[in-house]
């Protein structure tokens, strides 16, 4: 059988070996880090320590940082946290087309439950909201504008500083999904003029069940959960201490790799590209130098997006697609949509994500097997009579 490549960082990477020891080593340990005991205070010793470790990376106080269960709850906190705490001010919210699904369908719980409007701003083939946009959209009532860092699934980068002074200079909070930044590109909070920023441990390589938000101390929030003071009033529960203090090894360690590794998967992607270009009926999607370093969505004409991602798991390679399954049939990525792509590529897409396992060695075994993937495919849609001939493969 040949070997596995894995090839899906952006939907979670291995754990870092560093962060992994010291996960090991606190679930020996136990108390309530929110006791006065010993116990205890060793727990909290330990919480402090994390957090002081994460803010001392991203340049920010730890008293701004919140620690929840992962990325979706850490956009669902700043969006309603912030929708809620401002709603004397107004009830308009400002996204985009190409966000995640865990920003989209809380903006539109909140339309649909609470009142609240939502303006969705559009993207350009390239998957980039103009700033202009975002000026053109602003009204009187606008409390909260969410825009990512980076897409999931293309990878592009959206203009976050020029958006974020937008919001600055029209005092409106500008809240950051950066989950599919972290670890990858240089966090600049205080240049993004960001009042909330979120973000997932499992996506730099910590444990998952673990997320985080910047929480600019002059942003009042209203919680989501409640029944305790911990995370300084924000988020109550108790904390889950080993994940956390993981998280925070995780995140050092992809920060003092990142400038290499920033330079190395750039090259590896453009040369994943240069192995797959001349496939009959490949288009690559979302912007080829504004975007993260370790990712290349590409689609495919005539070809099932479910039926490649199965002969590409069966060819034994790990990737994702933009699509979701809904009900057994696949549904075309609302990114791809939002960028203009027709339905058929969009629900043909297949996103390579590398990270810091993968090796030059592994770009060229994983092209060859999609190449080969792509080609049985194709051949069999021959033979059914339904493939399209115009691509240039032979009937």
């Amino acid at each position: 059988m040949a070997r596995r490549i894995y090839l899906d960082y952006n939907a979670g990477a291995p754990l870092d070996p560093a962060a992994r020891r010291v996960f090991e080593g606190i679930l020996s340990l136990y108390g309530n880090p929110s006791s006065i005991h010993a116990e205890g205070r060793r727990m909290r010793a330990l919480l402090d320590e994390a957090r002081e470790k994460i803010a001392t990376v991203l340049g920010v106080d730890p008293l701004e940082l919140v620690f929840t269960s992962g990325g979706t709850e850490s956009c669902a906190l700043a969006i309603l946290g912030i929708a809620w705490a401002r709603r004397d001010r107004g009830t308009h919210l400002i996204t985009s087309s190409v966000e995640h699904h865990a920003v989209l369908q809380t903006c539109q719980w909140l339309a649909s439950k609470e009142g609240f409007t939502v303006t969705y701003l559009p993207v350009d083939r390239f998957g980039r909201v103009d700033p202009e946009d975002l000026e053109r959209s602003l009204r009187a009532d606008t409390v909260l504008v969410s825009i990512q860092s980076a897409n999931n699934e293309t990878g592009t980068r959206q203009p976050v500083e020029a958006l974020g002074e937008i919001c600055a200079r029209r005092g409106v909070a500008f809240h950051v999904d950066a989950v599919q930044s972290a670890g990858k590109e240089l966090i600049d909070i205080q240049r993004w003029q960001a009042g909330a920023v979120s973000f997932s441990a499992h996506k730099f390589h910590g444990p998952a069940g673990v997320g985080l938000v910047y929480w600019n101390r002059n942003l009042k929030v209203e919680p989501l959960l409640r029944g305790g003071s911990q995370e300084g009033g924000r988020r109550a529960g108790t904390e889950n201490v080993p994940a956390i203090a993981a998280a925070a090894e995780a995140f050092v360690q992809a920060e003092a790799r990142r400038p290499a590794e920033q330079k190395r998967l750039f090259v590896l992607v453009e040369r994943l590209w240069s192995l797959l270009c001349d496939l009959p009926g490949i288009e690559r999607h979302g912007h080829a130098t504004e975007r993260v370093p370790n990712t290349l969505q590409v689609s495919f004409e005539g070809l099932s997006g479910e039926e490649l991602l199965i002969g590409l798991d069966l060819a034994g390679l790990a990737v994702s697609s933009g699509s979701a399954c809904v009900v057994g049939a696949m549904v075309p990525s609302h990114v791809l949509l939002a960028m203009g792509v027709p339905r058929s590529r969009a629900s043909a897409s297949v996103r390579f994500s590398l990270g810091r396992e993968t090796q030059p060695d592994d770009i060229e075994e994983a092209a060859c097997r999609v190449r080969e993937v792509v080609r049985l495919q194709r051949e069999l849609l021959s033979q059914k009579g339904v493939f399209d001939p115009e691509l240039g493969v032979p009937s």
